[in-house]
């Protein structure tokens, strides 16, 4: 189901703020352990005639209040800091690991490889293209990061690209999407930010303990009083119960994480076998790596981000991964599953009858599934993604892996006949670089039909990401003149920009959608963009049934149809971008709307998926790309 995407989505922000209540719990039991250490060494040093004065210390309130405020400070602080460097995007994560993105005009085989499995499940999910990172480690593993399905990145380890063959490389890349399409990648970066906070008060007693205190003992062997010697040994003392309990913190919070850790990894698993149909890929992968091959990566933050990987980096006592044994068990049992799961379908559904209706009737249900496989991966998308990709043309293909290339490529795709002359001139004066490649391939692509072309323009975007900001600007400005030469933006020319502006503009800002309107404010909006879809039927009869149906299935009024004067792009622009504003869960609602009104006449048309495939883009969901 679509709403899949959107619900695990929201399940992970709600798994965020679960783990938030026990991380404070965590953060609470560091306090009060502290609270009673200092209590008692208040009590002890206000004796009475019948000992310690308890009441001195438990009943200080200055103290409990100075204990609050400090231990808060120090795990706000440490948390704070760990979640800005996450927060940049998982290019920060995977450099913190000791990643470098894989030049996209690699000639090494194994890096080519995992780049092309990767952009094939980018195509088939509707995922923008994420940058691939290497680990230049024999140790063989795997890693997605990013706060968002836009802005993630899938990580390899040398030794993990150079060892497995394609099908098991592609299991374990399935694996890391799923993590994307979860949610898990956020989950796993405010787990380390809420436990990084609490390291940092551990962090202190250390360092208080090792050289703070021994420092002040060897200061004051030279005085008379040797009042230092006893404010050096109270010192050490203190920052050994300050580490004892920062670490007794940090164990409790690793607990947590390795519980919560262990069933994702199930889940990535079982999904990763659900996208490829092949549950033999990620299993032989695992048995691999259970078979002696290396997992370790040898990084500083190895430790602190072994949770974000395929495999255990590190042997640990709470281990984030479930046994080995273990995943290959379930996996196998699962593959069994689904081979009998399909072959009992295969065997009880008749094919089609033939007939002139055939065509259009697989339109209906083909976007269907496509709406269906919303945030996830099916066999036949890979397929169908591989295939395009293999037969596309090698030096098509090679552009794509360029900056100037990219360029070159996308200019083609917007160019127009009516205007080719003009362009042709433009880009010639403002893309020097590009020009050559852009005479070599205008006539390809040209011959291509649009939604192809749309396709092409996202294998484009990691090549212009890495453009940078002043440079893709520039290019910007350029592609603008050439959409404007017949002096106006059709449909099309608008479905590539929110495809540049979600896949390259967002990931370069690092810019994400907020929340800042409910449904019912933007319900116009949506009446609107689904009378748009309906207005493509064949007949004016189906296109009121269409848009009645539709918005039964949104549930909000008809109303009339847009007026022939409301019918600009300017408006579709300002619907898409009031529509960006609504929770998650109600973008899911919309699409599905959309998807109703696309299909109701059984004849999927090229401007209604346009149109579709546009307004995902704007709401940041991942819909798959249509290759037919």
């Amino acid at each position: 189901m679509a709403n899949d995407f959107f619900s695990n989505q929201d399940r992970a922000r709600s798994q965020t703020g679960k783990l938030v209540v026990l991380f404070v719990l965590g953060i609470l039991g560091t306090i009060l352990s502290f609270w009673v250490v200092i209590a008692i060494a208040i009590s002890f040093s206000n004796q009475t005639e019948n000992g310690p004065d308890w009441s001195m210390g438990f009943g200080n309130m200055q103290a409990l209040l100075a204990v609050i405020g400090v231990v808060s400070a120090i795990v706000l602080i440490g948390s704070l800091y760990r979640h800005s460097q996450l927060s940049a995007g998982g290019g920060a994560i995977a450099q913190m690991l000791g990643g470098v993105v894989i030049d996209l005009g690699t000639s090494d085989p194994a890096e080519q490889r995992v780049l092309n499995i990767v952009e094939e499940m980018a195509i088939a999910s509707g995922l923008p293209v994420p940058p691939v990172y290497v680990i230049d480690t024999g140790g063989m593993n795997a890693f997605a990061a990013g706060p968002d399905p836009t802005r993630s990145v899938i990580g390899v380890t040398r030794g993990l690209i150079e060892s497995l063959t394609r099908d098991e490389l592609q299991g374990v890349i399935a694996h890391e999407y799923s993590h994307i399409f979860h949610g898990d990648t956020r989950i796993n970066a405010r787990t380390t930010a809420a436990i990084a906070g609490i390291m940092l008060v551990g962090t202190i007693g250390w360092f208080t303990f090792r050289y703070i205190g021994p420092q002040l003992m060897r200061g004051s062997r030279g005085s008379k009083k040797n009042d230092g010697a006893a404010v050096g040994i109270a010192i050490v003392v203190a920052g050994l119960l300050i580490w004892i309990i920062g670490s007794c913190g940090v164990l409790v919070g690793r607990m947590i994480q390795a519980a919560i850790s262990r069933q994702r990894e199930f889940l990535a698993d079982a999904s990763a076998v659900q996208y490829t149909r092949n549950p033999d890929g990620i299993a032989n992968a695992l048995r691999k790596l259970r078979d002696g091959h290396r997992t370790a990566v040898p990084a500083a933050m190895a430790s602190e981000l072994n949770h974000f990987f395929f495999c255990s980096s590190l042997s640990t006592m709470f281990a984030t991964h479930p046994p080995l044994d273990e995943r290959i068990r379930r996996i196998v049992v699962m593959g069994a599953q689904n081979i009998e799961a399909d072959g009992a379908s295969h065997a009880s559904i008749a094919p089609p009858p033939p007939g002139p209706s055939t065509s259009h009737a697989h339109a209906q249900p083909a976007f269907a599934a496509a709406f269906a496989q919303v945030g996830t991966l099916s066999p036949t998308s890979i397929a169908a993604a591989h295939d395009w990709q293999e037969r596309l043309d090698p030096a098509l293909r090679a552009s794509l892996r360029t900056a100037a290339g990219a360029r070159a490529v996308c200019y083609a795709i917007a160019r127009r006949g009516a205007a080719s002359n003009a362009i042709d001139a433009l880009i010639a004066a403002r893309d020097v670089q590009a020009f050559p490649r852009y005479q070599a391939l205008a006539s390809i692509i040209a011959a291509m039909s649009e939604t192809k072309r749309l396709a092409l323009a996202d294998l484009a975007a990691p090549a212009l990401c890495a453009m940078g900001t002043g440079a893709y600007r520039t290019f910007r400005e350029t592609l603008a003149l050439v959409m404007r030469a017949d002096s106006s933006i059709d449909l099309f020319e608008w479905a590539l920009s929110k495809s540049l502006e979600r896949q390259v503009e967002r990931r370069l800002s690092g810019s994400k959608l907020t929340v800042t309107a409910t449904f019912p404010q933007r319900a116009e909006e949506a009446r609107f963009v689904l009378g748009l879809i309906a207005l493509e039927s064949q007949t004016a009869t189906a296109t009121g049934r269409a848009y009645a149906t539709a918005c039964a299935q949104l549930g909000v009024t008809a109303g009339e149809l847009p007026r022939a004067t409301d019918r600009t792009l300017d408006r579709l622009n300002a619907a898409a971008q009031a529509l960006a504003q609504i929770p998650f869960a109600d973008r899911a609602r919309v699409l599905e709307a959309c998807a109703v009104a696309a299909t109701h006449d059984g004849n999927l048309s090229a401007n209604e998926f346009i149109i579709a495939r546009a307004i995902a883009d704007a709401l940041d969901v991942p819909l798959p790309r249509e290759l037919a």
